[in-house]
C-alpha cells in the first residue's frame, strides 16, 4: 500500500483539533498506534473517537513536555513518527501594538517546544524515523497582524533544516508542512473568507483534511529519501497573485 503509516508508532503534539487532529484521525484510520496531546482533559474522550491514545500536556511547561516524550515512549515502546503540531497565534493588531506576553507565548510553544521534542524524540526513534514539524506560510513572507507567529514558524522552518542534518546520519528524516488558510481554531486570525475566496488561486480556504495529506506521505517509508525540505499546502497562495484578484486590480475594484 502506497503511504502506509500501519502499526508506525506516532505521537502528535495538538493533536486534539484542527490540522492535528486531521492528521491524527487520518493515522489512526490507516493503521498507525496514534497518541495526541493537549491541554484538556477533554482530549481522552477526543482520542477515544478516533482509535488513538491520550496524554495531557501543556507544551508551555518544559516538564510536560519532557513527560510526553517519555510516557509515550512508554506507551508505545519507542516513537517512529512524531508530528510537531502544536501552535499558538496570538495577534492584537500590528507590531507596535504587540505585548511582550504574546511574544513569550508564541515563542514558548512554537518554537520551545518544538525544540525540545526535537532534542528528546531521536534517542527513542529507530532509523527511518520520521518528524514532521508543522510550519506555516506565514514563515516564509511577511504578514500584517502577524509578526511574531511568523518569526516563530519562519524558525521553525530554519531548525527543520538543521536537525535534517543533524540527524541524516542516523537516517531520522525531519520535515516541514506549511499550511495556508485551512479552517482551523488558528483560522481566527486569518483573512476573511470571501476576501480568501478571492486572493488564493483555487478560489476556496482548504480544509484540515487535505493539510493532512502531506504527513501522510512524510510519515511514511515511500518519502524514506525526503529531509530538510518543506510541503506548502495553501491551494497557491504564496504562488503568486490569483486570477480574481488581478481582474479586481484591472477593473479597479
Amino acid at each position: 500500500m502506497a503511504f502506509s503509516v500501519e502499526n508506525k508508532r506516532t505521537l502528535i503534539t495538538g493533536g486534539t483539533s484542527g490540522i492535528g487532529y486531521a492528521v491524527a484521525k487520518r493515522f489512526a484510520e490507516n493503521g498507525a498506534n496514534v497518541i495526541i496531546s493537549g491541554r484538556r482533559d477533554t482530549g481522552a474522550e477526543i482520542a477515544i473517537g478516533i482509535g488513538a491514545r491520550f496524554v495531557r500536556a501543556d507544551m508551555m511547561i518544559d516538564a510536560d513536555i519532557e513527560a510526553l516524550v517519555n510516557t509515550s515512549v512508554d506507551m508505545l515502546g519507542g516513537l517512529d513518527v512524531v508530528v510537531n503540531n502544536a501552535g499558538i497565534a496570538e495577534s492584537n493588531g500590528g507590531i507596535e501594538k504587540s505585548k511582550p506576553a504574546e511574544y513569550e507565548d508564541q515563542t514558548s510553544v512554537n518554537m520551545h517546544a518544538a525544540y525540545r521534542i526535537l532534542q528528546l524524540v531521536p534517542r527513542h526513534m529507530p532509523a527511518g524515523g520520521s518528524i514532521i514539524n508543522t510550519a506555516s506560510i506565514s514563515g516564509t513572507w511577511g504578514e500584517p497582524n502577524l509578526a511574531i507567529y511568523g518569526a516563530t514558524k519562519a524558525a521553525l522552518l530554519s531548525l527543520t533544516k538543521s536537525a535534517a542534518l543533524d540527524l541524516a546520519a542516523r537516517n531520522i528524516r525531519v520535515n516541514a508542512v506549511n499550511p495556508g488558510y485551512i479552517y482551523s481554531e488558528i483560522w481566527s486570525h486569518g483573512a476573511p473568507d470571501d476576501l480568501s475566496r478571492v486572493i488564493v488561486p483555487m478560489g476556496r480556504i482548504g480544509e484540515a483534511d487535505e493539510a493532512a495529506a502531506p504527513y501522510h506521505f512524510l510519515a511514511s517509508d515511500d518519502a524514506s529519501y525526503v529531509t530538510g525540505t518543506s510541503i506548502t499546502v495553501d491551494g497557491g497562495l504564496t504562488t503568486g497573485p490569483s486570477v480574481a484578484s488581478m481582474k479586481m486590480m484591472r477593473n479597479g475594484a
